[in-house]
């Protein structure tokens, strides 16, 4: 756009007025699809000079672009390539994510196939269940009829060796009053 450009000019005028803001400006915004293709054309309708003392002294001034049919071909190229590495990046982006998430999968797979597998170790297949599972229904009902029996057995003689502390609390109570 500016043929003979000097970049090395830094101007005391303000940072947003720097002469490497014109010339990312336009390549930032077309990483994103805005082409701005009528700014890289000829612009007639704001102020504009080609004297370098009027435009380096006013930042108000902008200076005139000069059209060339290479800077539309360059600008293509640089949005083609810059999509391209773009899509690129997403695509290894997604691939690493895709490469992560089936680790894990295969990971939680096996957990729960472990799971599955523990779970079905202690039942018993379907045709020998209907002979099994009657016994042992009988079985656990015999064994909770036998821990309630132990346990009332172990709560009778709780509660007698109770009743033999009692009397005997009650015996030396009655030493302890009458001084027997």
């Amino acid at each position: 756009m500016y043929p003979e450009h000097d970049l090395q000019k830094w101007t005391s005028v303000g940072y947003q007025h720097w002469r490497i803001w014109k010339i990312m400006y336009i390549p930032y915004w077309q990483i994103f699809g805005e082409t701005m293709l009528d700014s890289l054309q000829e612009n007639i309708t704001t102020p504009c000079t080609m004297e370098r003392s009027v435009w380096e002294s006013n930042p108000d001034i902008e200076r005139c672009n000069q059209y060339d049919w290479v800077l539309i071909v360059i600008a293509a190229i640089y949005m083609l390539i810059s999509n391209l590495l773009l899509v690129n990046l997403l695509i290894a982006l997604f691939s690493y994510r895709f490469e992560r998430v089936q680790e894990i999968s295969e990971k939680l797979w096996r957990y729960l196939r472990y799971e599955v597998i523990m779970d079905y170790r202690t039942r018993i297949p379907v045709p020998f269940n209907l002979v099994i599972r009657p016994v042992n229904m009988v079985y656990w009902c015999c064994k909770k009829l036998i821990k309630k029996k132990q346990s009332d057995e172990k709560a009778t003689t709780r509660k007698r060796s109770l009743d033999k502390i009692n009397a005997l609390q009650s015996m030396n109570a009655i030493k302890c009053v009458y001084k027997i």
